[in-house]
């Protein structure tokens, strides 16, 4: 058979050649250049990232007749003896199908003779982790009290199955998991050397598939470019991985969100139809989710849409169920079943999302606004508020309790934020400092853009100032976590009363309250205030003072007050 699997073809052969792991070459080449080779080495990390390559490698440096900083020639017989698989003094041994205590005594009893051609007698022990104790034990007294002419390398994914008084005796590595843009310049190199044409997006959905392992990135390749006849798209790729594309996951995630379980039904079945798996199709739903979660963080724009007007909090709620349906998956005799089940979880979740509740307006809002109807009638809940209160203020004996209603009224957000700094912050709010404010606001986030800070920019996208004083400004969160953060995140605070003082040039502190508990803090306040003033002796003060704290606060254009009598 004159062709040869791609991943064979370009396997490395010099350190130069390998790819993602300089940890690793950088120290075997130095310690090849000043002759300092340990006699036992253990290579642990992720299937296909380059372990038995480098054990290759690294016994064609140490006996190649013209080595050069600690690299191979790939010239001298040697090193062609070697590549070739010819040489009897490298030994390589699969240790999955030769585990036992007799194949290990075997070694131990060879070892002791000289190499025949090599300086080094190298044996490559590949899996080792799967020895059996026996087998471990009988290598345990060859590794204490090696011969000098011989070099173990054992390689495995599960380095914590091998015995520690096998480790102590080794000098470790670790290899990493490949970069996508690494394998992606592989892929690239390997296409150009082939003369295929392919696409960027293919190139970089392989990369993605092989999960950090060149091996299987080269082995996709090789798949994808014999169904394309020649050449690599990412339809090829998606076919022979059994993937679903980006915008089929989106339209079928928009069918979810919509309620329409039977229409995201049929599209999975198109799936199935069309040969894809329902394990890798879970894997993709995750990893699509995830990438909204990371847009949305990030405000990176993208044209998958489907999910972005979610909050957070639910798409890490979609990622557990979906996490849930693949472990549960794998023991199920009928997959079919636990997937749909699955949709409908899912829409129902969605489904049961609370809802934001419209809050009054700020003065800003309402004056941008250019429909009268709906001032009016913001207008008018305001002024039964106020008139409420009038009236409960007439008819209720002052109670020293009352002042303690409000804890029990935010008990579901006492820890995003602390009624007693907003109160602080609305005791000394004045409209000029709140119009300042908001005057700039858009300026504050924008300077946030501008100097990419993203994570105060995902802060403040969706927060606006709603009272301020001299000294403190009050800010409205839609996403209650984001308030929390600020409230409690001493950092992120202090980063945002930095930008805050850039652009109006005052020295302010930010408190934080969430969007959908705004409206019954600010009642709840007002509330307090005529409390306290129920001990006055007039009732007319009382009125008073509370009008014109409403008036400060929410503007006197929004702030109507009824005298009934």
């Amino acid at each position: 058979m004159n062709y040869q699997a791609l991943y064979r073809m370009y396997r490395p052969q010099s350190f130069e050649d390998v790819v993602g792991q300089e940890h690793v070459t950088k120290t075997l080449r130095n310690a090849i250049s000043k002759e300092k080779q340990s006699h036992a080495y253990i290579f642990s990390g992720p299937r296909g990232t380059g372990k038995t390559s480098i054990a290759k490698v690294f016994a064609k440096a140490i006996n190649c007749l013209n080595s050069t900083d600690g690299e191979p020639c790939n010239e001298c017989h040697i090193c062609k003896g070697i590549t070739q698989g010819t040489n009897s003094d490298v030994i390589e041994i699969d240790a999955a199908s030769n585990n036992g205590v007799d194949e290990i005594r075997n070694i131990r009893d060879k070892v002791k003779y000289a190499p025949s051609e090599l300086k080094y007698k190298v044996y490559i022990i590949d899996e080792v982790h799967m020895l059996t104790t026996g087998a471990f034990n009988a290598l345990l007294k060859t590794l204490e009290e090696p011969p000098a002419h011989a070099i173990f390398i054992l390689a495995t994914t599960e380095p914590h199955k091998i015995p520690p008084t096998i480790i102590s005796r080794a000098q470790r590595f670790d290899f990493k998991a490949i970069s996508l843009n690494q394998i992606v310049e592989r892929l690239k190199f390997v296409a150009d050397a082939q003369q295929i044409e392919c696409e960027d997006e293919a190139l970089a959905f392989i990369a993605k598939a092989s999960e950090g392992g060149m091996r299987d990135a080269l082995s996709i390749m090789d798949q994808a470019i014999a169904f394309g006849d020649g050449t690599l798209t990412l339809q090829d790729a998606l076919n022979v991985t059994g993937s679903v594309h980006d915008e089929a996951l989106d339209h079928l995630f928009d069918d979810i969100v919509q309620g329409d379980v039977q229409a995201s039904f049929k599209k999975y079945h198109q799936f199935i139809t069309e040969g894809k798996e329902v394990n890798r199709l879970i894997n993709d739903m995750i990893y699509f989710v995830r990438d909204t979660i990371m847009n949305k963080t990030s405000e990176k724009d993208t044209e998958y849409r489907a999910l972005m007007n979610l909050e957070l909090d639910m798409l890490y709620q979609m990622i557990d169920l979906i996490n849930d349906t693949l472990v549960s998956i794998r023991f199920s005799v009928n997959q079919n079943v636990h997937f749909e089940v699955l949709l409908v979880k899912l829409a129902e979740q969605i489904k049961g999302q609370p809802q934001v509740i419209a809050n009054v307006a700020e003065p800003a809002q309402i004056a941008s606004s250019p429909n009268t109807d709906v001032l009016l009638q913001r207008m008018e809940q305001l002024e039964q508020e106020l008139k409420t209160l009038k009236a409960q203020g007439v008819s209720v004996a002052p109670v020293q309790k009352s002042s303690k209603k409000p804890a029990r009224g935010i008990q579901k957000s006492k820890n995003a934020f602390s009624m007693q700094q907003i109160a602080k912050v609305l005791d000394k709010a004045n409209k000029a400092d709140i119009k300042l404010l908001k005057d700039h606001w858009q300026e504050v986030i924008d300077h946030a853009k501008n100097n990419d800070k993203k994570s105060l920019v995902s802060l403040l996208q969706n927060s606006e100032p709603v009272a301020a004083s001299e000294d403190h400004v009050l800010v409205k969160f839609e996403e209650e976590i984001h308030c929390e953060i600020v409230n409690k995140d001493d950092e992120k605070r202090s980063s945002i009363e930095s930008v805050v003082c850039n652009i109006v040039n005052k020295n302010v502190k930010v408190v934080g309250v969430p969007s959908d508990q705004w409206q019954r803090v600010r009642t709840e306040y007002l509330q307090n205030r005529k409390n306290e003033g129920d001990d006055m002796p007039k009732q007319q003060a009382q009125q008073t003072d509370i009008a014109q704290k409403a008036k400060d606060l929410f503007g006197e254009e929004t702030v109507h007050v009824i005298d009934e009598e």
